[in-house]
């Protein structure tokens, strides 16, 4: 009976593996908002694998094992380089930061100050309000002196900005802009947005807003452009291809998946810093207190 029990332990062990290494590796073929949800929980799918792997080695079944070996490897080969740390020569010509701020944040100025302690050149915000927006001039305007807001969206610079004007995302109201920046090597034109939210059952207006925005940046012929703020988008999830051929300063010279929602347990990356025509030299986040996001930061080498 005992043996048979084990058996069975050892088969149920061996299907499960069976279907993680189908998910990892077949993901894409799920179709509506429910491939979209595997998607973004994609790298979760390594908790398993040590529980897999330790399950076969107690019941010492070499079958399992060799079965469990399977979505690790895969695993593996697909988000292995991502916790490999990435940094970059210790140079940058921009540092640049965004953060969803938080609609209802009793108290922005905390998170500003979190944010303004790492000195970014330029700082991007989402969400903002008739309630905040003043708590974000009274914390920035006097260090970052150059600043635009449309809508909810808003940059702050220490360089100055030009060329400024809201961009259309096929939402119904302003939640993204652009700007363009000197920088020692050229005009750098950035992005700031904050695209419709992916629920279960609902991502239609959400890969809507991803379409509408990656058709504006390909028609956008600038040498050197940057793309941040809350893409409500996991670098996962097949509608980030969208955004090809930028680069994600994340995976270019990060250190781990870098989370940023929710803040206190993050467990996805919605907030982004994208780029082409530069290198990234760092990447990384930081708690912004009172808000559900954390930061997202990179540091830029504009050649």
């Amino acid at each position: 009976m005992k043996n048979r029990r084990w058996r069975i332990g050892s088969a149920v062990t061996a299907a499960v593996a069976v279907g993680v290494a189908g998910v990892l590796g077949l993901h894409s073929l799920v179709p509506g908002w429910l491939g979209t949800a595997i998607d973004s929980g994609l790298p979760w799918f390594g908790v398993v694998l040590p529980l897999l792997l330790g399950a076969s080695v107690v019941r010492r079944s070499r079958w399992a094992f060799v079965v469990s070996l399977v979505p690790s490897i895969l695993w593996t080969v697909m988000f292995g380089p991502v916790l490999v740390p990435r940094s970059g020569a210790d140079h940058h010509d921009l540092r640049v930061a965004t953060l969803n701020l938080g609609a209802t944040n009793p108290e922005p100025r905390t998170a500003l100050a979190a944010v303004a302690e790492a000195d970014p050149d330029v700082l991007v915000l989402q969400e903002l309000t008739v309630g905040n927006r003043a708590a974000a001039g009274l914390a920035l305007d006097r260090t970052w002196i150059h600043h635009t807001v449309t809508g909810t969206v808003g940059i702050w610079s220490k360089v100055p900005l030009s060329d400024m004007s809201p961009v259309d995302i096929g939402i119904g109201w302003t939640r993204a802009l652009r700007v363009t920046v000197p920088t020692q090597d050229g005009p750098l034109r950035i992005y700031v947005a904050h695209l419709a939210s992916a629920r279960p059952a609902a991502t239609a207006e959400r890969n809507q807003t991803v379409a509408s925005l990656a058709r504006t940046i390909a028609a956008d012929e600038s040498p050197r452009l940057l793309l941040a703020g809350d893409l409500n988008t996991t670098t996962t999830d097949r509608q980030f291809a969208a955004f090809e051929p930028l680069e994600d300063t994340q995976v270019e010279a990060g250190s781990g998946f870098g989370f940023t929602w929710p803040s206190k347990l993050p467990v996805m990356r919605p907030d982004h810093i994208l780029q082409r025509g530069m290198s990234t030299q760092r990447s990384w986040v930081v708690e912004a207190p009172g808000s559900d996001h954390r930061a997202a930061f990179a540091e830029l080498d504009t050649a």
